[in-house]
């Protein structure tokens, strides 16, 4: 309880709860120099009637996502005097053109660094659907390449895959690079921040970022100063500032770890005592993720240094810190690329959301998903469906107890037209499962960030791991069949909505695409 009270009166008080008022005060500044001054009712609702049809016409005349679309639809014709100021205001909530830019510019000195093209002609001798998944992976994501010479382990919970990490870390020499979505005050981050800090009293390079409304909560303000004062060199993500601005919606949920080029982990832990269950929040709290070594580390590494570029606004010495990545001593001999998404219009496409189309829709056999919400658009959904439809084993595992009541609702109203399709969908019952990984047709696994929401496919910096034939891709399996052994099979009359649940879900459903 204390814990919990120390959180509540955190945000209160902080910076975040004084932006937020600030930027209410904004909205209604900025409406009534728009709306304040008309002295004839008359010419006011001629003029809201002008603006209300020129945001209508501009919004149905935009190339984007219908669902993205229709919420804004019912904003406008709703909300007269805000509707369209709204609309004006947080429509393109993306990166402005000069971040854009900026990252543009990252990306393209990242590409064609540490390529191996002997690894595309190999995969493409090997199968051309697989090639045909890389293509539009390295189209979609720019700065990605395909890397052989690797090999990879994948950890079924937080708690194992600290274990290793906290050793790879007192193991270092050279650099630790480290990149999260959130870092709670707790006994896992004491054991890491005191590793962190005799690596960098040793000479060893420590970069950290953390994103500033993922920390909100969980660390004191401008904490970054504190690390750089013990030679930490940490700097917030996306920094929240009080004005108006749609670019405090894209967060960075990625969870990147990398020592001295020689390993790189990420998954869906982050760095709180929660994830190891060293705290109880919803139960048994089951995570995981991969740890990669050999030639995929420069994924990863091309990854944390466009955050960290973009950030800081500088150029890191990328030959230097790609070339102290070495391949394997013993590769397992899969493909494994590495990938990021993010916000337009630096990322032209929906990175994750295209990869998981490629693989459902040219599976065979399976497509087993582990998330922790199910807030998923009409395509995604009608490709589960398909997929289900044509005899391929389509399976889900989402949380028995959920962490936000509303997003629980929301995940078990995408139940019911799955299940029609044949999708067999169950609730992990110990607890609270938060990894992310996507297995198919013993041949493919994704492992990483990406939730299966509309947050983590269209808004927030997601990363993740794309293989082929590697061996992790048969222990992710084992692992999820395993998972099964605790999990609920759910069917309509237990995915069923009460009343007010049915309700809400209703009122919510419209405005998904916008959360």
């Amino acid at each position: 309880m204390a814990r919990i009270m120390k959180r509540l009166l955190r945000t209160v008080v902080s910076r975040y709860a004084i932006s937020a008022v600030l930027i209410g005060i904004e909205i209604a500044l900025i409406a009534y120099m728009l709306f304040g001054n008309f002295a004839s009712t008359v010419y006011l609702f001629a003029a809201l009637l002008v603006i209300e049809i020129a945001a209508f016409l501009s919004l149905v005349n935009k190339d984007a996502n219908p669902e993205y679309k229709v919420p804004w639809v019912f904003v406008i014709m709703a909300v007269p005097v805000f509707g369209p100021l709204l609309y004006v205001l947080f429509y393109h909530r993306r990166m402005s053109r000069g971040e854009a830019k900026l990252l543009g510019g990252i990306f393209e000195m990242l590409k064609g660094k540490g390529v191996e093209d002997d690894n595309l002609s190999a995969i493409a001798e090997d199968s051309r659907l697989a090639a045909g998944k890389v293509y539009a992976l390295m189209n979609d994501y720019t700065p990605a390449e395909l890397y052989r010479g690797s090999r990879s382990d994948f950890y079924p919970t937080g708690e194992k895959l600290f274990s290793d990490m906290m050793a790879d870390l007192r193991s270092a020499e050279k650099y630790i690079f480290l990149e999260y979505f959130i870092i709670d005050e707790g006994a896992l981050w004491d054991e890491i921040h005191t590793i962190l800090k005799q690596k960098a009293a040793a000479g060893v390079e420590v970069r950290l970022l953390y994103d500033d409304i993922g920390c909100a909560k969980t660390l004191p303000p401008r904490y970054e100063r504190t690390l750089r004062r013990e030679g930490i060199k940490a700097y917030r993500f996306n920094r929240v500032t009080p004005h108006v601005s749609a670019i405090h919606h894209n967060r960075d949920h990625r969870k990147i770890c990398i020592v001295d080029g020689r390993v790189g982990y990420t998954g869906g832990v982050n760095i709180a005592d929660e994830y190891v269950n060293r705290v109880s929040r919803f139960g048994y709290w089951k995570d995981g993720g991969i740890r990669l070594s050999g030639d995929a580390v420069k994924g990863l590494l091309k990854l944390f240094l466009s955050s960290w570029d973009y950030t800081c606004r500088t150029i890191s010495d990328y030959e230097s810190y790609l070339s102290s990545v070495k391949s394997a001593e013993e590769p397992d001999g899969g493909y494994y690329l590495p990938f990021g998404s993010g916000p337009a219009p630096a990322y032209k496409r929906p990175v994750g959301k295209n990869a998981f189309l490629n693989l459902i829709n040219q599976a065979e056999r399976y497509v087993y998903i582990t998330t922790p919400y199910l807030i998923i658009d009409y395509e995604l959904t009608e490709a589960l469906s398909n997929a289900a439809l044509r005899g391929v084993d389509v399976r889900i595992v989402t949380p028995g107890v959920a962490d936000k009541k509303i997003v629980k609702v929301m995940t078990k109203s995408s139940y019911p037209h799955l299940i029609d399709a044949g999708v067999k969908i169950y609730e992990y019952k110990p607890g609270f499962i938060h990894e992310k990984t996507f297995v198919c047709d013993d041949a493919y696994a994704v492992v990483g960030t990406i939730n299966f929401d509309y947050r983590s496919l269209v808004h927030h910096f997601e990363c993740a791991v794309w293989m082929y034939k590697t061996p992790t891709v048969e222990v992710a399996r084992d692992e999820f069949l395993l998972t099964l052994n605790e999990s609920e099979k759910m069917d309509k009359r237990k995915s069923k909505l009460t009343l007010n649940e049915w309700l809400f879900k209703n009122v919510i459903r419209i405005f998904a695409p916008l959360l």
